[in-house]
């Protein structure tokens, strides 16, 4: 069995500044795998996070609700 995170704990870990693996969907639905990524910014009211690739540096906005994996561990509501 997998381990589980609460999205509220992910929204915590997210915003501490550490690195982080994630996975999360994009808008078509393909699987989008991001490691060594930090966020930058996170916006409360419109359920978004600003995430830096560190190998490419590449900035992305993504919705809290599409990221369904963090440091392996799946995320659930």
């Amino acid at each position: 069995m997998a381990n589980l995170i609460h999205i509220n704990t992910m929204r915590l870990m997210l915003n501490s500044g550490e690195a982080v693996s994630l996975k999360f969907w994009k808008d078509d639905g393909s699987i989008v795998s991001a490691d060594n990524v930090i966020c930058t910014t996170s916006h409360y009211k419109s359920n978004t996070f600003n995430l830096k690739f560190l190998t490419s540096k590449v900035f992305r906005t993504v919705r809290a609700i599409t990221i369904f994996e963090i440091n392996d561990m799946e995320v659930f509501i």
